[in-house]
């Protein structure tokens, strides 16, 4: 290989590589970022990027897009007539949307092409997480993190300002840190390999519960026998590291009104959220009133309003609007209006109320398939540790972040979106590369 083919291949990981620092810097610089990675990939090696070979699961993806495309054009130009909605809103977010669809191809493409460097990019992505880890932890006990954002009530943003996505952030992340101490320290040094993976842990754990995100600190607790199941080196650690979580995290709930009070609402609603979904399925009648149960509602009923075909993506809060609001009862707020934000706060119904049932049932379908695949990989195929340790860490954050019941950002928004179809390409073209997983 040329010294020349190797700067264009070291240059492709960094930009690659450098994706998580994107996300703390800011849609901007992340946008910038995946422009770079895009053009870099087009500029060196031109449009064989479309040239792979496509499997099942890569026609769904180009069905998924064409499909965004064809129903913003049909929503915009017959459907999508609502009062104080920007013009041609729908189809210019469709338009634009098809970035994601170049991204997916770009890795897609160098995966097939063994143009990857995983040790950098896993450690990348695993130091980001533990740096926001710190971050957080310093803002809790300092009032401030090392950038001056001060410290809120009751969630702790760390570098993201306003924004309280630090621990989603670190719950997304941080799969890649033990297996990034594997590719750099080595399964021989068992002790060194243990001691960092706990040391790691319990920083990430108290990072993530200071955080305050709810939602990513149960899928956090979640991830973590999933790791054990296929990497044996952190079994022994990992009862240890969650004893010290637990009792560092007791003694702050003990010494904090604040997070007291924030978790412990916390179990309260999650278990109303548990007797709605209960009583919806088997009566089909709305009970509670938490702010998750109005936001599953109005999409629900968004969603009723075109079941076939939605309203086209980022419509939600403009067709929410048009819904009877009687069929709400106790939901109707005291100026009259419904529980209309962006997005209805999970992935499926905001897919169902956006692209109907079709657009629903192709993204359940991608979904279903990686994971059959994974599964019959990791477990029913002959392949070794090594290998595994390539696939393992995308399937289960994939896994994690497509849980039914889990409440979320808008599919279709910067940061989601993007990472979406970064886990997406890699999962699908580690389980399509067939020299690294030859059985």
């Amino acid at each position: 290989m040329s010294i020349q083919n190797n700067h264009k291949i070291l240059l492709i990981n960094l930009t690659l590589a450098l994706i998580p620092v994107s996300f703390i810097l800011g849609n901007l610089i992340l946008n910038l970022n995946i422009i770079i990675l895009i053009s870099l990939t087009l500029l060196f090696y031109g449009f064989a990027i479309f040239g792979i070979n496509l499997n099942i699961i890569d026609k769904l993806i180009i069905l998924f897009f064409l499909y965004i495309i064809f129903n913003g054009i049909f929503n915009n130009f017959f459907n999508f007539k609502f009062a104080n909605a920007p013009s041609n809103l729908v189809i210019f977010k469709s338009i634009s949307y098809l970035r994601f669809l170049f991204l997916y191809f770009v890795i897609r493409f160098l995966i097939d092409k063994d143009l990857l460097n995983y040790k950098i990019i896993f450690l990348t992505f695993g130091l980001c997480s533990l740096f926001v880890s710190i971050d957080v932890i310093i803002q809790y006990s300092f009032g401030k993190d090392i950038f001056g954002y001060p410290k809120a009530l009751r969630r702790l943003s760390g570098p993201f300002g306003d924004e309280a996505i630090a621990g989603s952030f670190i719950q997304r992340f941080f799969i890649f840190i033990p297996f990034a101490i594997l590719f750099f320290v080595g399964k021989n040094k068992k002790i060194l390999t243990q001691i960092l993976f706990t040391l790691t842990l319990i920083i990430s754990c108290f990072g993530l519960f200071l955080a305050g995100n709810r939602i990513p600190l149960l899928l956090f607790v979640l991830m973590l026998p999933m790791i054990t199941v296929y990497e044996k080196n952190f079994r022994k650690t990992l009862l240890v590291s969650i004893i010290i979580s637990i009792l560092g995290s007791i003694y702050i709930m003990n010494n904090s009104i604040q997070t007291k009070f924030h978790y412990n609402t916390f179990v309260t609603k999650s278990s109303e959220l548990l007797n709605y979904l209960k009583h919806r399925v088997a009566t089909g009648e709305i009970k509670g009133k938490n702010n998750y149960i109005k936001e599953f509602e109005t999409g629900i009923l968004t969603w009723e309003k075109n079941v076939n075909f939605g309203g086209g993506i980022k419509s939600f809060r403009w067709n929410c609007s048009t819904i009877d609001r009687e069929k709400l009862l106790d939901f109707v707020t005291h100026e009259g209006g419904v529980n209309c934000n962006n997005h209805p706060h999970n992935y499926y119904i905001e897919i169902a109320s956006e692209l109907g049932r079709v657009g629903l049932i192709i993204i359940s379908l991608i979904i279903i398939l990686i994971m059959f695949d994974s599964i019959k990989k990791l477990h029913f195929s002959k392949i070794s540790n090594e290998k595994k340790m390539f696939l393992v860490p995308f399937f289960i954050v994939l896994t994690l972040e497509f849980f039914p019941l889990r409440t979320s950002g808008s599919f279709f928004s910067t940061i989601n979106a993007n990472y979406i179809f970064i886990i997406l390409p890699f999962l699908v073209g580690l389980l399509n590369y067939k020299e690294k997983f030859n059985e």
